[in-house]
């Protein structure tokens, strides 16, 4: 099934990711980043989340995470909505396979973070270098890539530094991280097949270019 990856933007050192449903900082290059990273995928939010952003993403299959059913699905008729996580894997896969793409995006917030955690394979994180502030929402997550005599969970796949600008309040850094042993989740094609009919046109294809992107992505054993 298409791999979960994850982007998230938190303050350093103390990891806050949001004040009252808002950014504490505005970063347009991060912000451009992130655009290039998603468009053309599928991401999966939180209520709050969207409601802070206030419109769906372009060019982006948006999948809204509530127990409740959102009251302005009728506003924008291309969200999605998962009451659960269930459905919300289930929303992304299907328009992955159908869209060709090997993966999709969990952007958060906190609790969206934490509920898929274990699935994600890699997650770019930018630590946004503005001090000591407070907030209400954090992304605690710790990577132990860069720790010597102990077997990392995660491994470093690219690390870049910005510095302020006009355009960006902070300096920040931006990390790829990659699960070392990559967590694989499996779907019985019946299934899929069961809840979208037009799936069967993209199966064989999609399976041909993940077996393609598992090869080119195997680790060497030395």
């Amino acid at each position: 099934m298409p791999s979960v990856a994850s982007i998230v933007a938190r303050s350093y050192p103390d990891k806050i990711i949001g004040i009252e449903n808002t950014l504490p900082w505005h970063l347009r290059t991060d912000l451009q980043l992130f655009k290039k990273r998603t468009q053309g995928h599928a991401v999966i939010m939180g209520r709050k989340t969207f409601e802070s952003i206030g419109q769906p993403l372009p060019k982006r299959t948006n999948i809204i995470l509530s127990r409740a059913e959102p009251n302005y699905l009728t506003e924008f008729p291309e969200l999605r909505w998962a009451p659960n996580p269930e459905t919300a894997l289930l929303l992304a896969d299907i328009d992955s396979i159908i869209s060709g793409k090997m993966e999709f995006f969990v952007i958060g917030g906190d609790q969206i973070y934490q509920i898929f955690e274990g699935r994600i394979n890699r997650i770019f994180v930018t630590d946004v270098f503005c001090g000591h502030i407070n907030g209400d929402a954090k992304f605690e997550t710790d990577f132990d890539a860069k720790t010597k005599g102990k077997k990392s969970e995660w491994w470093i796949k690219s690390e870049e530094d910005f510095p302020r600008s006009d355009f960006d309040d902070f300096p920040f850094r931006v990390t790829e991280y990659r699960r070392r042993v990559p967590f694989h989740r499996y779907r019985v094609k019946e299934e899929l097949m069961g809840r979208e009919p037009t799936l069967d046109a993209f199966w064989e294809q999609y399976q041909f270019r993940l077996e393609a992107e598992v090869s080119e992505e195997q680790l060497p054993l030395f």
